[in-house]
C-alpha cells in the first residue's frame, strides 16, 4: 500500500467530525456546536472543515489544531484505514 502524503492527498481526514476538547483554544467562527452541546469544529457546505486551506490541502491553523487532530498521524493506522490500495484516498476524485 502506498503511503500517504498530505500534499497529494484527498484530505479526508479533513471531512470527519472533530469533537473538540475544552482545553482547544479554536476561534468561534471556526466552530459549530451540536445537540447537546457538543463543540465541533465547522464544516463547509461541501464537507471540508473550514479550516482546510483548499489551495494546499492543509490546515490553516495548524500550529493551534485541536488535540483531535494532533492525534491524527500521517500514515497512522486510522489515516491508513481510510486511504486505499491504490494510494488514493477512498471517496476521493482523485484518480
Amino acid at each position: 500500500m502506498a503511503r500517504a502524503n498530505c500534499s497529494s492527498c484527498g484530505a479526508q481526514c479533513c471531512r470527519l467530525t472533530v469533537v473538540l476538547e475544552a482545553s482547544d483554544c479554536i476561534p468561534a467562527d471556526l466552530t459549530t456546536e451540536r445537540p447537546g452541546g457538543l463543540r465541533v469544529m465547522a464544516r463547509s457546505a461541501d464537507g471540508w472543515c473550514v479550516a482546510l486551506d483548499r489551495q494546499r490541502m492543509n490546515c490553516s491553523i495548524y500550529d493551534d489544531r485541536p488535540q483531535a487532530c494532533r492525534r491524527f498521524v500521517m500514515s497512522g493506522p486510522y489515516c491508513s484505514a481510510i486511504y486505499s490500495t491504490e494510494g488514493r484516498v477512498v471517496g476521493s476524485n482523485a484518480a
